[in-house]
């Protein structure tokens, strides 16, 4: 399975301002969401190349974002 990026802010309608609110107030916010797209962008890459000599990496990779997404979703509910 192809592993496909998708955008934080589509999955946070009515929160853009919030969102970015945060991300120029909060370093630790900026950091989350930095982490989280850098991730993002690194399982893009591995699971492009179709190989399966990362199956755990992709296991760990994907645990740590979306610990990083709840995370991120729980400062914007607050």
């Amino acid at each position: 399975m192809r592993y496909i990026p998708f955008d934080l802010l589509a999955e946070i309608p009515g929160r853009e301002e919030k969102f970015w609110a945060l991300i120029c107030s909060d370093d630790q916010f900026y950091r989350l969401t930095r982490a989280y797209n850098t991730i993002s962008e690194s399982l893009y890459r591995v699971e492009g190349r179709g190989e399966d000599d990362f199956v755990f990496e992709h296991k760990d990779l994907r645990k740590e974002r979306l610990w990083l997404k709840d995370e991120i979703f729980y400062r914007l509910r607050h």
